[in-house]
């Protein structure tokens, strides 16, 4: 709800000829000359930007088999300052950058429903990694919310700006098309299947330069066919030789998929950047204190709907806010679910026997059982007790029967508090799941 070319305006030359011309003026537009654009992005520079965003349309969805609409309005604002940590010519071929947000929060309102998504103060510290395939964003804090990250994570990633540029000389009024990947980055598409999005230079004076990105993608993202319209702007500044401002208009009407509503919604974007000082907590003694590898800090956080226990998940599981249930999507495919569920605190010495809890999953089943593969107790990370029950079987599906896999599990805190979570999987795709349950076991814990 993402590896950057980086590019320095130098001396425009000018066709089979043997001077340079210098950039300047109003004459600079002139098609005889030809410009070259080279960001001073570089290792340890840092930039203060503002991002607002606003979006208004309706989201689709269906109830009780019918489709049904609602107004959505969304205002987002973020200031952060954004500190380049390594280019895309190093090593390991990323780019990278830390942030610190100063102001992340969004008011959105969905029907008669608002509800205002924020950055907790303790994640303001966000790493930015960037390569040909994705962009990611984790706080070495913690893990985010799925909230949290849809309140940062918006269209035009400023680490990624810099691809916008033109990767040869060009001339006023030349178009080029940007790479399908970077417009996947840039919009948070899955994939670009075709795309008529061509940038064009419109204008060179002594300041600036100015560029224009217009046409329409057609993607997909968690799995849902999108269709976006794009017409915006884009400039860059000839003494800091950095894009320093991008405005874009963004139409998309997308699908309902199985994790999302549908979306039928034009979004405003509008960009500043400048360059900044360097404060306390982005120097380079302050980060070199940061756990900055993204393992665990790429797991996101749930908390049940009554607040009654929290774990932690792999960013392919998706919650649906109204029931709690999780949806496990890989590569747009819906490849499980999670059902979780608090049960009534009990004595500690009549919690349920492994042997009962199998029995009481064949009776859950009925006459979908097939057999059971596997049965074991054990303890988790936070010392509560787990009984697991895999069954597999099959359930009617039209005139056929689908082959499922079913993981029950009970956990038990010594004084008496349960939980229960079953996952449901076509046996299909047992490979994509692999163990996509075990994170969110191991790290359940209640929440005192």
């Amino acid at each position: 709800m993402k590896a950057p070319i980086h590019i320095n305006v130098s001396f425009a030359f000018l066709a089979f000829t043997l001077f340079s011309i210098v950039v300047s003026g109003a004459n600079a537009a002139d098609a005889r000359n030809t410009y070259a654009f080279h960001n001073q992005r570089t290792p340890g520079s840092v930039d203060q930007v503002a991002v607002l965003l606003e979006v208004g349309g309706e989201t689709a969805f269906l109830q009780k088999g019918k489709p049904q609409r609602e107004n959505l309005g969304i205002v987002c604002n973020l200031e952060y300052l954004e500190k380049t940590l390594s280019d895309a010519d190093d090593a390991s071929g990323k780019l990278r950058g830390i942030r610190k947000y100063q102001k992340a929060a969004a008011a959105v309102k969905v029907g008669d429903e608002r509800f205002e998504p924020s950055l907790q103060p303790r994640h303001s510290l966000v790493v930015v990694e960037a390569n040909e395939q994705e962009a990611l964003l984790y706080s070495p804090s913690g893990s985010l919310s799925r909230e949290e990250l849809d309140a940062i994570d918006v269209h035009f990633n400023t680490l990624l700006l810099d691809r916008l540029l033109p990767a040869g000389p060009v001339v006023v009024g030349q178009s080029w098309p940007p790479e399908k990947k970077l417009l996947a980055l840039l919009l948070g598409l899955d994939e670009v299947a075709e795309s008529t999005v061509e940038a064009k230079l419109t204008e060179v004076t002594k300041i600036v330069a100015r560029f224009e990105l217009n046409g329409r993608v057609e993607g997909k993202v968690h799995g849902a066919a999108t269709d976006i319209d794009l017409k915006g702007r884009y400039r860059f500044d000839l003494r800091t030789k950095r894009i320093d401002w991008v405005g874009m208009l963004i139409k998309e009407n997308r699908k309902t998929s199985e994790i999302a509503d549908g979306l039928e919604v034009v979004s405003r974007l509008q960009i500043t950047i400048k360059p900044a000082e360097e404060m306390n907590e982005l120097t380079d003694a302050a980060v070199a204190k940061l756990d900055l590898t993204p393992s665990d800090a790429m797991l996101l956080s749930y908390t049940s709907p009554g607040g009654d226990f929290r774990c932690r998940y792999d960013r392919r599981w998706f919650v649906d806010n109204a029931s709690g249930v999780l949806r496990l999507m890989d590569a747009g495919i819906l490849v499980g679910q999670c059902n979780p569920a608090v049960l009534p605190k009990c004595e500690p010495d009549r919690l349920v026997s492994l042997e009962d809890f199998q029995e009481d999953v064949r009776k859950a089943l009925g006459d979908n059982f097939g057999e059971f593969v596997a049965a074991r107790q054990s303890v988790n990370a936070g010392g509560l007790r787990v009984l697991r029950v895999v069954a597999e079987g099959a359930v009617p599906s039209g005139t056929d029967k689908v082959d499922i896999r079913w993981i029950y599990y009970h956990l038990a805190h010594r004084d008496g508090r349960q939980a229960a979570l079953t996952f449901t999987i076509e046996q299909e795709h047992l490979d994509r799941f692999a163990d996509a349950d075990a994170t969110i076991v191991a790290s359940l814990e209640f929440v005192e």
